[in-house]
């Protein structure tokens, strides 16, 4: 299967990984792909890296080495290299930019290295906090292929975001999204970095990306200084999106479907466990259903 996998961490993740990693791996083992855990080893910047508690390199480097004497998996360190940046910054972006993390933190050069690491047709790519639920006859990689193989038009695969509601209906805020019955998959617009099965040459397809700021002055700041803030490359791929004839597509099946905690509490921390249990049992609080952000305080109360 030409498929090239890579769940990404942080120092922010240290206390993520020993309770999520397992089950991403388990679940990627069902399609046997290679697995590629990339650390980020840059200096936390922006509201990431403000507002979230950092580990040492050391620190979660070690994890990471004991995690690995009992899960397979390779090792990967970003390198941060002027030269590769510049280059790649300028086919991603169509400038030779210096910058390589979006104004919150979130790596951008990274994201895009993935594409150009690799010649495989498709790239998985998890951050190492998302949750999963998939029933264990299924998997929603191998669905997700099978459909950009007969779907010229689709740019990548999602499984479901949140468990299903009665009716079908997603909780997406503003985030508008079309029912497609005849294809059963929700069809969107928008891009999300956390977690996504893409079709690599469709994505190169899009490139350069139109880069986009905080503000009119952060242009000039990367002019003068190499360190304008830029909006996050999902915002990019978006923007790309809407310019083209491709759609993100999210699976309507409700055999597999997927969360994202925002909450970093030491309250959600010490739930963890029991919610990654729960999910993988497709158990779950009644207003949890078409949510794809965590509930912590539902989860709370049905946990208890």
């Amino acid at each position: 299967m030409e498929v090239s996998t890579s769940i990404f961490c942080s120092r922010s993740d240290i206390k993520f990984l020993e309770n999520t990693l397992p089950y991403l791996i388990k679940l990627l083992e069902k399609v046997e792909v290679k697995i590629t855990l990339v650390l980020d080893t840059s200096e936390p910047s922006g509201v990431l890296g403000n507002s979230l508690a950092q580990s040492s390199l050391h620190d979660i480097k070690s994890m990471i080495g004991c995690l690995q004497s009992r899960l397979k998996f390779e090792f990967q360190i970003t390198s941060y290299d002027s030269r590769s940046i510049r280059s790649q910054n300028k086919i991603c972006l169509g400038r030779a930019y210096s910058e390589t993390h979006c104004f919150r933190g979130y790596p951008f050069y990274g994201s895009f290295k993935q594409f150009f690491d690799t010649e495989a047709k498709y790239i998985l790519h998890s951050d190492c906090d998302m949750i999963f639920y998939e029933e264990p006859t299924f998997s929603w990689i191998k669905q997700g292929i099978k459909i950009m193989e007969e779907n010229e038009d689709i740019l990548c695969v999602l499984p479901r975001g949140g468990p299903p509601t009665k009716d079908g209906s997603l909780h997406q805020g503003t985030t508008t999204y079309k029912v497609d019955g005849k294809r059963d998959l929700y069809l969107f617009k928008n891009f999300t970095s956390r977690h996504y099965l893409i079709h690599r040459k469709r994505f190169l397809s899009l490139l350069p990306l139109k880069p986009l700021w905080l503000s009119w002055r952060e242009p000039i700041k990367s002019r003068l200084f190499g360190n304008g803030k830029m909006l996050c490359w999902e915002a990019m791929v978006e923007r790309a999106l809407e310019n083209s004839s491709l759609w993100r597509a999210d699976l309507m099946t409700e055999q597999a479907w997927s969360l994202h905690p925002g909450d970093r509490s030491e309250e959600f921390y010490q739930l963890l466990p029991q919610i990654i249990d729960s999910v993988n049992r497709n158990e779950f609080p009644e207003d949890q259903r078409g949510h794809f952000d965590l509930r912590l305080s539902d989860w709370k109360h049905f946990l208890n």
